[in-house]
């Protein structure tokens, strides 16, 4: 009796069997790939009307990435990215960068809104030099209280020998404060800041 209903039940569903089996191994493949391809944190760069010509960047990624928190991985990944405008724009929405490099041109009107975090401690715990640089502070709140939120690559030598230009800035995004991995890229943010003025 029990048989008979295998079988009948295997010839009118095996087809649908044989789908869901399918569908199950997909989705299995689909997340473990899809689990190892993000980067742990990812830095874009404004194309500007200069020309970047990177230089290096795997040695210096592959520096970088032995400092900073790898998410379900053994090695961190760090991706460089160029950005146009409008993926910036986009970058804002969305939240995928958490370093960006800008050029003056793009920097100084994001700064007006409330996208970057303050960098004042860097400024005082390195002792930048900020005066020639009017355009890294900003009053988003408009409370009167100016703080910087870029920094001159000019002081970054690891970013200048891969070809980065001098009269970039150096901005950290501000992070998803209820995403937990947003909240880690941008630990690793301020870890490879850190380094690079060190």
């Amino acid at each position: 009796m029990i048989r008979k209903k295998i079988e009948n039940f295997w010839y009118y569903h095996k087809v649908k069997v044989f789908v869901g089996i399918f569908a199950f191994i997909a989705i299995l493949v689909i997340s473990a790939a899809d689990s190892g391809g993000e980067a742990d944190l990812e830095i874009g760069y404004i194309i500007g009307e200069s020309e970047i010509v990177l230089q290096n960047v795997n040695e210096k990624m592959s520096a970088l990435e032995e400092l900073i928190e790898a998410k379900d991985k053994q090695k961190a990944v760090i991706s460089v990215v160029p950005l146009t405008s409008s993926r910036l724009e986009l970058e804002f929405a969305i939240g995928i960068s958490h370093i960006l490099l800008l050029d003056k041109e793009t920097l100084v009107p994001f700064a007006k809104y409330r996208f970057f975090e303050s960098l004042d401690n860097y400024v005082d715990k390195y002792d930048i030099d900020i005066s020639d640089y009017a355009e890294v502070k900003a009053d988003p709140d408009n409370k009167n209280e100016y703080r910087v939120y870029a920094l001159p690559v000019k002081e970054m030598d690891i970013l200048l020998e891969m070809g980065f230009p001098e009269d970039y800035y150096f901005t950290i995004r501000l992070p998803k404060e209820d995403e937990s991995d947003d909240v880690m890229r941008n630990k690793n943010a301020h870890i490879i800041l850190d380094y690079l003025l060190d």
